[in-house]
């Protein structure tokens, strides 16, 4: 698959995913705060702030530079990873350890797939 193509894909299933991590943040506020012992509201924000990530990325696949796009959402996606991974350092319970290290994987997974789309 071209470069171009790959990056789009890429670019377009980035923002369901975090579509989806959105919506389900949004939806299991109250069991996420007690897990991770903070307050109700900063799941809202944070499921929020997801979909409109979304919809960045959504825009971002359609734009005519689609190096730029994939380059500064592979960058962002590094530092979204490693601010997870450390994130998921201080958790309080293994659940939500386990929980931030499979989506910084799945973050950093993105990312090494947008880096392969730029090779191409």
């Amino acid at each position: 698959m071209a470069g171009d193509a790959l990056a789009r894909r890429l670019l377009r299933l980035d923002a369901v995913y975090c579509a989806g991590a959105g919506l389900l943040a949004i939806a299991l506020y109250a069991p996420l705060s007690r897990l991770f012992e903070a307050p109700q509201v900063m799941f809202v924000l944070l499921g929020t702030a997801a979909i409109a990530w979304a919809l960045v990325l959504l825009r971002l696949a359609r734009a005519p530079r689609w190096r730029l796009s994939a380059g500064v959402v592979a960058a962002a996606n590094v530092v979204g990873a490693a601010a997870i991974a450390a994130v998921a350092a201080f958790a309080p319970a293994l659940a939500a350890r386990l929980l931030l290290v499979a989506v910084s994987v799945e973050v950093s997974a993105f990312a090494a797939g947008q880096l392969v789309a730029l090779r191409r």
